[in-house]
């Protein structure tokens, strides 16, 4: 029986050793009301793909904050969703085409039910800030928060 292969074409015996680079997961939606579910769902996938669910409610809800904020405030009619994988760094980044950054992060006072957003991100998340232009330049600003992943034993 002849084989499938020339003794030049077969596969490596090995896998290539993983990539240093961070994987990037992005997600074009639009500004719509339902961006904070499309966005929040593509989040809990991705980071159950690559075994951080233990991650997944506080990135769940720390995207919806991002997303919403972005349908509420900024303007065009699209954002971009990137999520950066660089164990033990997990990176939400939203962009929209408003160059208004984000005013204070903090829980406001009282019964109010607006503007608790990015106090809950920063008070969640391990780090969070602003973003100067996606790299394609479409989006004028971004968003993000950091989650860091404990080392499994």
């Amino acid at each position: 029986m002849e084989s499938d292969y020339e003794s030049d074409d077969r596969p490596p015996r090995r896998p290539p050793a993983p990539s240093q680079d961070p994987y990037v997961y992005t997600l074009q939606n639009n500004r719509h009301a339902t961006s904070a579910k499309v966005c929040r769902d593509f989040v809990a996938v991705v980071l159950g793909a690559v075994g951080q669910e233990d991650l997944v409610d506080v990135a769940t809800l720390c995207t919806s904050e991002l997303a919403t904020n972005a349908f509420l405030h900024a303007e065009g009619d699209s954002l971009t969703l990137r999520v950066v994988i660089e164990p033990p760094r997990y990176r939400v980044l939203v962009y929209d085409a408003s160059a208004q950054l984000p005013t204070a992060a903090r829980l406001p006072e009282g019964d109010r039910l607006h503007g608790r957003g990015l106090g809950l991100v920063a008070a969640l998340a391990d780090a969070w800030g602003t973003a100067d232009a996606d790299p394609s330049g479409v989006y004028a600003k971004g968003v993000w928060f950091e989650l860091h992943a404990e080392e499994k034993s």
